[in-house]
């Protein structure tokens, strides 16, 4: 079973940034503002479940088939 880790955001006229909460892990993502794209920075652990939100925003388990 996959482990969850918390993503905390911090807003920025580029975008968001997202970090992952788990020090041992180090997932950062940054979300563009203007277009939505999702741009994986550092993938950290990727057998872990990572959620987190600010505002309005909200990431869900991606769909991949």
């Amino acid at each position: 079973m996959a482990t969850e880790h918390r993503l905390t955001a911090t807003a920025s006229p580029g975008g968001l940034l997202f970090t992952c909460e788990d020090d041992l892990c180090g997932r950062r993502l940054v979300i563009d503002r203007q277009t939505g794209e999702m741009t994986v920075i550092d993938h950290g652990d990727r057998a872990a479940l990572h959620s987190g939100s600010i505002g309005g925003v909200v990431l869900a388990t991606p769909d991949v088939t």
